[in-house]
C-alpha cells in the first residue's frame, strides 16, 4: 500500500538512503543528494521548519515535505508549497516530485502526484495548482497528464500544467 508521510525529525536512514537515489536531474533539485549522512538531522530540521514557514528566506514560501511510502519503505519524495508567488508562477510551481531510480517505471510518480493534490486540498489550498515540468522530461509529462493535468502553456523551459 503506498501512502504519504511528512517529513519528520525522526526520519531515518531510510529516507536518507532514498534521497541518494535521487540525483537532481530535469529541474527537481534534491539539495540532500550526496550528503553526508552527519549533515542529515539539519537538513531534515530545515524541511521541517519549512512547512511551518520557520526560517524562510525571502524568496521562499511554506512548503511541505512528504516521503511516499511503499508498504513501510520510502520510494520517492514529494513538496507540496502552500502558496505561490509571482517567480513560483513562473518557475516552480507548487508541487515539485522525484522517484528514487530504483523505484521509477512502477507507477510511483502518479501515485506521489495524485496523493500531493489530494493534500493539497486537504490543507485548504483551493486556488488551481500549478506542476512545472521541463519539456524534454517525458515521464514527468505522461505523470501530470494521467493525473488530469490542463497543459496550458509551454516554453523553452518549462511546461505549465494546471490542476483545478
Amino acid at each position: 500500500m503506498v501512502y504519504l508521510q511528512k517529513a519528520a525529525l525522526t526520519d531515518g536512514r531510510d529516507v536518507y538512503e532514498m534521497l541518494q537515489r535521487i540525483p537532481p536531474e530535469n529541474g527537481f533539485l534534491n539539495s540532500c543528494y550526496q550528503m553526508d549522512w552527519a549533515e542529515f538531522p539539519s537538513w531534515l530540521a530545515k524541511r521541517v521548519n519549512m512547512a511551518q514557514g520557520i526560517g524562510l528566506e525571502d524568496w521562499q514560501v511554506p512548503s511541505t515535505t512528504y516521503w511516499l511510502m511503499d508498504d513501510g519503505i520510502p520510494v520517492a519524495f514529494g513538496s507540496l508549497r502552500h502558496r505561490l508567488t509571482d517567480a513560483l508562477r513562473e518557475a516552480g510551481g507548487h508541487i515539485g516530485y522525484a522517484v528514487a531510480a530504483d523505484q521509477q517505471g512502477r507507477g510511483c510518480g502518479k501515485a506521489l502526484l495524485r496523493l500531493l493534490l489530494e493534500e493539497a486540498r486537504r490543507m485548504g489550498i483551493t486556488e488551481e495548482l500549478l506542476v512545472t515540468v521541463q519539456p524534454d522530461n517525458t515521464a514527468s509529462r505522461r505523470v501530470a497528464e494521467a493525473c488530469g493535468g490542463e497543459k496550458r502553456r509551454e516554453t523553452a523551459e518549462r511546461v505549465y500544467y494546471w490542476f483545478s
